[in-house]
């Protein structure tokens, strides 16, 4: 997989950036991470710079995201796209089945056995992180397994680094991607994806689809649908400053 390549704020292009492994760097819980001011500098610098058409896509709800990006307003998707907010600021919910109370009680239970192990509740989500545990990834995955097989198929299990969810079926960020390339700023433009999780195959298969640029954040993956890499979090940054300070 090759380098990606460099960005040129003479094309035109749509960038959609993940959050938590792309932008900042992984914390061991997810209400820890740190975002620098320069980071935010850089981030409205390089939507400035496209005419608004920068959208951060993030397994996230908005409001935690608008949260640790504050001041900035952004476009975005929320909950793996199950949330949108466009670029007039108008924020939309796909609709979705509600995990049932009984299901939220036993995954609110399983958390329960270590405290190491932490919930994340988004509203139409459920998100069971285990890094801080991770002696105990075989018995989430085999209970959330057991849990999952009880629901009908408007729900999916979704895996990631050392987190698996359940959230409602049919939004993804490919379908994220999609709908805002469907408007402006971003209608006819190449759009650009950044991301470093399973979570964001999706997104990479719907820009290859557009012939744009998918690019995989971290380790060599030779079964990622990505055709471009960047090491880390840092290589992210640096790729971003050309759009940050164009010539």
């Amino acid at each position: 997989m090759p380098a990606a390549p460099t960005l040129n704020a003479a094309e035109p292009i749509a960038v959609f950036l993940d959050f938590d492994g792309t932008l900042v760097n992984i914390a061991e819980r997810p209400d820890l991470i740190h975002v620098p001011a320069t980071l935010l500098t850089t981030i409205q610098a390089v939507h400035d710079c496209l005419d608004g058409a920068l959208a951060v896509i993030s397994g996230r709800s908005i409001a935690d995201l608008d949260a640790l990006l504050a001041p900035l307003q952004l476009p975005m998707a929320g909950v793996h796209g199950i949330e949108h907010r466009d670029q007039a600021g108008q924020t939309h919910s796909e609709k979705s089945s509600s995990i049932p109370e009984a299901v939220r009680r036993r995954i609110v239970e399983l958390a329960r056995v270590d405290p190491g192990l932490v919930l994340e509740d988004k509203g139409s989500s459920l998100a069971l992180h285990y890094r801080q545990s991770p002696a105990r990834e075989s018995l989430i995955r085999t209970e959330l397994r057991t849990i999952y097989e009880d629901l009908d198929q408007d729900f999916i299990l979704q895996d990631g680094k050392m987190v698996l969810e359940i959230r409602p079926n049919g939004a993804n960020k490919g379908t994220a991607v999609e709908k805002f390339l469907a408007n402006p700023p971003f209608a006819g433009r190449r759009p650009v994806f950044i991301g470093d999780d399973v979570t964001d195959e999706d997104a990479f298969r719907m820009v290859n689809q557009m012939n744009g640029y998918s690019v995989k954040v971290g380790a060599k993956d030779p079964a990622s649908a990505a055709r471009y890499e960047l090491k880390d979090v840092d290589a992210v940054r640096a790729w971003l400053d050309p759009l940050a300070h164009p010539e």
